[in-house]
């Protein structure tokens, strides 16, 4: 394999795009273009290989964040053309992290996983889960007891340890130490006897529940959930009378990790996900209380998810500044595949949004979302990369 270093000039750019697209020296913009012949006028080649040392790119006053499921991966199976556009930013040295709504292990678990999976090294700083914000919890809820939901065996449990959380119960334990909590019988089969460690804070008051990721059986977790909204003071095994329950404010606190209704797999159809399941518990909370569910939402598209990957982007990306010494401003741009989350959070905080025909959004005869449009919408991740580079050359270059 033959790696090589290209120089490119604005002249050379000119050059190849006059004999590319001739009319691309009156265009302001490459949106209009088809992402292939764009991407060919910037660069004069649209087979640059993924591990070329080509560098294109005179100024890098931009970062990319990058969606995972429906946009890199689905499923069990890396998406085509994901190798290619990581491949394009790294080549060319620009900043990229992941802001994805999944979860459910330590971020440097998950960086290996991706590692591995993709082929391609990622570091545990470039990666925010759904819960990575949720850390911010831990100085007002270190030594409380706090519940923690979601994941498959004690993974959440693990993670919400390794943020500093001191005391965590989690509905498996609770299952284990009163199986009648979940009577079905599938649930029973379900309940396994756990490390005695595990099991003191059954008997503390819940003063927290934290999703942290899916929930793998809703009907126990539902249940245990619930049992502590109504319970007296956080105490399982307890509930207030019906008056109270009608008339007395929530105690306990509830946080849920993301808002996403659905995901995208294998399957045709998306598939339910954490944002169906707080549907669920808000209808049967409403239902036994008469009162609304009260809860703080982190993910993809809160603000607040959004303002902790600006830190991790100030901390992975360097600072250029202006003639007069002050810091540029940097555009970013956020690749998804989800309009509700990746999309409309993106355009809420400012970031050029660019959205992917691989996931969640089904065109259906429309270009763009009705609701929450992107800046633009491509074919697959590798589109994306492109037009993203391509716009950026044009800033540099505006012929």
């Amino acid at each position: 394999m033959i790696h090589t270093r290209i120089a490119v000039t604005a002249a050379s750019i000119t050059t190849a795009c006059r004999a590319v697209h001739p009319t691309l020296l009156s265009t302001k913009s490459l949106t209009h273009l088809p992402i292939a012949n764009a991407f060919r006028a910037a660069t004069c080649s649209r087979q640059l290989h993924v591990n070329s040392t080509v560098d294109i790119i005179p100024e890098k006053h931009f970062n990319v964040v990058f969606d995972i499921d429906g946009v890199l991966i689905k499923g069990k199976e890396v998406l085509p053309g994901t190798r290619t556009a990581l491949g394009l930013l790294k080549s060319n040295n620009v900043p990229y992290i992941f802001l994805t709504n999944g979860g459910g292990l330590k971020e440097v678990d998950k960086a290996e996983q991706l590692s591995k999976k993709i082929g391609m090294h990622i570091s545990p700083r470039q990666l925010i889960l759904s819960h990575s914000p949720m850390r911010e919890l831990v100085s007002k809820y270190e030594d409380k007891n706090v519940m923690v939901v979601g994941g498959n065996g004690s993974d959440c449990r693990h993670v919400a340890q390794y943020y500093g959380f001191k005391h965590i119960v989690t509905p498996e334990e609770v299952h284990s130490v009163f199986p009648y909590v979940c009577p079905s019988s599938a649930c029973e089969a379900r309940s396994v006897p756990l490390a005695e460690k595990y099991l003191q804070n059954v008997h503390r008051p819940v003063e927290a529940i934290m999703v942290f990721h899916d929930s793998v059986d809703w009907g126990r977790d539902l249940q245990v959930m619930l049992d502590a909204l109504v319970s007296r003071d956080g105490y399982l095994n307890t509930v207030k009378t019906q008056a109270e329950l009608h008339t007395t404010k929530q105690t306990v606190p509830l946080f849920f990790s993301n808002s996403d209704l659905v995901w995208s797999n294998e399957h045709p159809n998306p598939r339910f996900a954490q944002g169906t399941f707080r549907t669920c518990l808000e209808r049967i909370f409403k239902d036994m209380t008469g009162q609304k569910l009260e809860y703080t939402l982190y993910g993809k598209p809160m603000s607040a998810t959004y303002q902790y990957a600006e830190t991790v982007l100030n901390k992975i990306a360097p600072i250029h500044r202006g003639p007069d010494g002050k810091p540029r401003r940097r555009t970013v741009y956020a690749i998804g595949d989800n309009p509700y989350a990746d999309i409309a959070g993106a355009n809420a905080y400012g970031w050029e949004s660019v959205l992917v025909r691989t996931g969640v959004f089904r065109p259906e005869g429309e270009e763009n979302h009705h609701m929450h449009p992107a800046t633009t919408v491509v074919d697959d991740v590798e589109d994306a990369v492109r037009w993203i580079i391509s716009k950026e050359i044009m800033k540099e270059h505006p012929f």
